[in-house]
């Protein structure tokens, strides 16, 4: 009878012995493709959203809001973040000038304050808070006819040490023939890779409305 059940039972060792060396073999492996995902495969992404602007035209508060999204196995800097306005700078040429006049003493012009990093597979969300005169934001720019323009300017560096600078629009501000805004638009409707040089300039990418236009809000301005 023990002769019979033999076979089965060296079978059945056979098979758990097997089963373990995979289990070994597998284990190894993920263990192997960690140290290279970790130590030795770069991957470096970061994209930033703009979410949400906000114009209290009356008042001159601007709000803009940028999510940063860092997709990558890398962490990365977000060195400088500005609000701009697309106007004539030095020499009369038209540029995106910083607006950087706080809205409160106690208010910081960004929050949380840059630099900041944002860690592999993290999420940073940072607002921007400052002043812009209305009667200022509709005389500044006549380059384009009906309308002045709204961005930013983020300056990023990535875990080697490389540089990246991003200007765009991210609104229209809508004004009248009579020099006055009556509203807003957006003027960007998709993420943008946060580790590249773009400097685009008006009217803003020609994508449609869709899950990454943020919120735009603005005032008509009476004054």
């Amino acid at each position: 009878m023990s002769d019979e059940t033999t076979p089965p039972r060296r079978w059945s060792l056979r098979k758990w012995v097997d089963i373990g060396q995979s289990a070994t073999i597998i284990a190894l492996a993920l263990s192997l493709f960690s140290f290279y995902r970790s130590y030795v495969y770069v991957n470096q992404k970061l994209d930033l959203t703009v979410t949400e602007v906000s114009y209290g035209t009356n008042t001159g508060e601007l709000y803009i809001t940028v999510a940063f999204s860092n997709g990558g196995n890398r962490d990365a800097a977000v060195l400088r973040l500005e609000s701009a306005l697309w106007a004539h700078g030095s020499g009369g040429k038209a540029q995106w000038v910083p607006i950087m006049t706080p809205v409160a003493p106690d208010l910081p012009v960004v929050t949380p304050h840059v630099p900041l990093v944002v860690k592999s597979g993290g999420v940073e969300v940072v607002r921007l808070s400052t002043l812009l005169n209305a009667k200022e934001a509709e005389k500044r720019l006549v380059q384009f006819q009906d309308g002045a323009f709204l961005g930013i300017r983020v300056a990023t560096m990535a875990s080697d040490g490389n540089l990246y600078l991003l200007e765009h629009p991210v609104a229209r501000l809508n004004i009248d023939r009579s020099g006055r805004i009556m509203g807003a638009e957006a003027a960007i409707h998709k993420s943008l890779p946060g580790f590249s040089d773009l400097q685009q300039l008006p009217p803003g990418d020609a994508l449609q409305k869709n899950k990454q236009t943020p919120f735009v809000w603005a005032e008509e301005h009476y004054d």
